[in-house]
């Protein structure tokens, strides 16, 4: 019986292990997207800085 309970905690393990690394690889997927998000509003944002000093000294 205890050989038995120690496969079952050993799989129940298994399983919580197979479970933790499929969200892990989720979370490292999102936090991938989300840098490339930020890289792409910093961007933008620098962009928009340009142009409105561009029209600033336009119009100044």
């Amino acid at each position: 019986t205890e050989l038995a309970a120690a496969r079952d905690t050993a799989g129940a393990a298994e399983a919580r292990l197979a479970e933790l690394t499929v969200r892990l690889a989720a979370a490292e997927a999102d936090r991938d997207a989300a840098q490339r998000r930020a890289g792409q509003l910093a961007d933008q944002v620098s962009d928009l800085a340009s142009a409105l000093a561009r029209l600033g000294t336009r119009t100044g």
